[in-house]
């Protein structure tokens, strides 16, 4: 237990924590009290005294702290470290803790920091399941959707993100990843490096500035120090669009605004859209794509239809 202990400096504080609270809950005159003598007395003096009249009074608005006893206080305490050291245990030797995932609704950001200290963004209408035994093995996670991970490097423990097919692995690095079916993967890289391996056609380093997109057919395209700072604008909420094929602004419809837009006319299907968004409303959004791509649009619930414009709108516009 001792070995065990000074491997997780964490839980060996809990521990004492734990002895200590403990130890001041031990009262000496603890075992003098007679508890169904005292609760029969207090009984007993409720009934014989007479019902006091209370006159009502306006409730007022003001806080008031209440003292906590030291005993119910410790009692909390021993409580809380118990819980802890019950959740630590899971990730003990033999019992891994379970699986972790972190689900975003449409539009939604959610972030978080993993026990080594790396740091995740979780993109809208996305999925990032961390493994079990995260902590003490393999750092692994899976993902459907996009992240922004900053890694906390260890040579000895590589940080790896499976996602569509792609395997990812940190040398060191700040990169964001978007996995989707029908795209494939896309990686740009901020800081350090990454290891690209996608099925038995892909198998390539990444270093800072570069970006990437891979296909589970085998198709793998390097842009070398062409990552920018656009890439990882939707961390901060901005949804930006530079020469974007269609197909992507789709994808990306769906994620951010829970629109399923749907191409009427081929002629729009090889166009491609730039435009920025920062909290923009859905009809705002669907205007500029439509002023942008020469086009029309009708709203039906959560499905846009998209047409090429008349003659007569394009003359208006």
């Amino acid at each position: 237990m001792e070995a065990w202990l000074r491997e997780r400096p964490a839980d060996a504080r809990a521990l004492a924590a734990l002895a200590s609270a403990s130890a001041r809950l031990a009262r000496p005159d603890a075992g003098d009290v007679d508890v169904e003598a005292a609760l029969g007395r207090v009984h007993d003096r409720m009934h014989s005294l007479p019902t006091p009249v209370v006159p009502l009074r306006p409730v007022r608005r003001a806080v008031r702290r209440v003292a906590m006893p030291w005993t119910l206080a410790a009692a909390a305490a021993v409580v809380v470290i118990a819980v802890g050291l019950v959740l630590s245990r899971r990730s003990g030797p033999g019992l891994p803790a379970a699986e972790r995932v972190i689900a975003t609704a449409t539009g939604q950001l959610d972030s978080t920091r993993l026990a080594d200290g790396t740091r995740v963004i979780v993109g809208p209408s996305s999925e990032l399941t961390i493994a079990a035994g995260y902590d003490t093995g393999p750092r692994e996670v899976m993902l459907r959707g996009s992240a922004f991970f900053e890694v906390r490097h260890d040579a000895e423990r590589p940080f790896t993100v499976r996602t569509g097919g792609a395997v990812i692995t940190d040398i060191g690095t700040t990169f964001t990843v978007r996995g989707d079916s029908a795209e494939g993967i896309a990686i740009s890289v901020t800081e350090g490096s990454v290891r690209l391996q996608g099925g038995s056609t892909a198998d390539v380093v990444l270093e800072a500035g570069d970006a990437a997109s891979w296909q589970d057919t085998g198709s793998l395209t390097v842009r070398r120090s062409g990552a920018s700072e656009e890439d990882a604008a939707w961390t901060k909420g901005r949804l930006v669009f530079r020469e974007t094929e269609i197909a992507r602004v789709r994808s990306d419809l769906r994620r951010w605004y829970g629109l399923e837009l749907v191409i009427a006319d081929s002629t729009l299907a090889g166009r491609h859209l730039t435009a920025s968004f920062l909290n923009d409303s859905r009809r705002q959004v669907l205007d500029v794509i439509a002023l942008a791509l020469g086009a029309s649009y009708e709203l039906r619930g959560d499905t846009v239809m998209l047409r090429p414009a008349s003659p007569a709108i394009r003359r208006r516009r």
